[in-house]
């Protein structure tokens, strides 16, 4: 049997099989991650060693994302009570369907060994900002943009590696076109995707392209990251005499 070609650990990470070695062991990278070294890559035995929670043999078509929007700002504290509160809520969907007992969430009575807490998504944490700020596009529209504009956020479109500043733009669509525009002219295809230097709502994020067309041997798409990057800036509206100092 085939080593799967995508697995999902229980910290919330996703591996895609990226090759096989001479003696037909599977070798597993982050998703995220454009090129890994091999002695670096994890093999299927140790990402079982961090739970494994689920896996695919095919990967599915890439679909379009829809609009990209900035994630909301939280507080520490306000994200870890909003992903508490989702976690509690899978915890207690999962628990309903395997055993739901009485005595839980104060424990579980079936001899699976469950607690609240067994089945949290570690990714929730950076779900939690996008999907909100996805949201508040929604309610408002325009508004989200003009309230962005008020605080005085301006998005640099560059490209690092060649010490080239594109522009500044009030709103990051702008920002996001220019480095499109450009990387399209170079030559890339494919769908577009912007990929976060972390979690950080304001991380930086590079100009990525998921080419379906051409894949690696293990029918992986091509990703070719542009270098292109946009990131945001807080421009203040008043001066600090003391960062002078």
């Amino acid at each position: 049997m085939s080593a799967p070609l995508v697995v999902n650990t229980k910290d919330g990470a996703c591996w895609t099989r990226r090759t096989v070695t001479e003696g037909g062991i599977a070798l597993y990278a982050l998703a995220d991650v454009c090129s890994c070294p091999e002695f670096v890559m994890a093999t299927l035995d140790e990402l079982a060693g961090r739970g494994i929670v689920g896996s695919a043999d095919v990967l599915p078509m890439p679909v379009d994302p829809g609009p990209v929007v900035r994630p909301i700002a939280l507080h520490e504290a306000q994200l870890d009570a909003l992903a508490a509160s989702g976690n509690r809520a899978v915890n207690d969907l999962v628990h309903e369907d395997l055993c739901a007992c009485d005595a839980w969430p104060a424990k579980c009575l079936s001899s699976g060994g469950y607690f609240q807490g067994y089945w949290d998504w570690g990714y929730l944490e950076t779900a939690i900002p996008a999907v909100l700020g996805l949201w508040e596009s929604m309610r408002g529209g325009d508004r989200v943009t003009e309230l962005e504009a008020a605080r005085g956020t301006v998005y640099r479109a560059e490209h690092p590696d060649s010490g080239i500043i594109l522009g500044h733009y009030s709103t990051i669509d702008a920002a996001h076109e220019h480095c499109v525009t450009l990387a399209r002219r170079e030559g890339a295809t494919g769908l577009i995707s912007w990929v976060p230097e972390d979690s950080d709502p304001w991380s930086p994020e590079e100009l990525t392209f998921f080419d379906v067309e051409y894949c690696d041997g293990d029918d992986v798409p091509t990703q070719n990251c542009t270098g292109y990057v946009v990131t945001p800036l807080e421009v203040p509206s008043e001066y600090d005499a003391e960062a002078d100092e």
